[in-house]
């Protein structure tokens, strides 16, 4: 008796972890899809950040010269 209740709650558990699958992956990019090309897309490039806090950098050559110096001071105080 236990080992048939066992199967059917294998059976039940294996249905449910399919249609997870299912409603995860298949369902959503089929949804995507049907949207997708009555989408206009955007071709202008945008300065916003993907991550919140972040910050866009103008100048990069100025940080990253500091970096340097950083390391060589580090180097030579060894």
């Amino acid at each position: 008796m236990k080992r048939r209740i066992r199967k059917i709650v294998n059976f039940f558990a294996f249905n449910l972890l399919f249609f997870a699958l299912y409603l995860n992956f298949i369902h959503k990019d089929r949804a995507n899809n049907d949207i997708a090309p009555a989408a206009v897309v955007s071709t202008q490039a945008t300065n916003a950040s993907a991550y919140t806090g972040t910050v866009l950098v103008q100048n990069p050559e100025k940080f990253i010269r500091k970096e340097e110096e950083d390391q060589e001071t580090k180097n030579n105080q060894q």
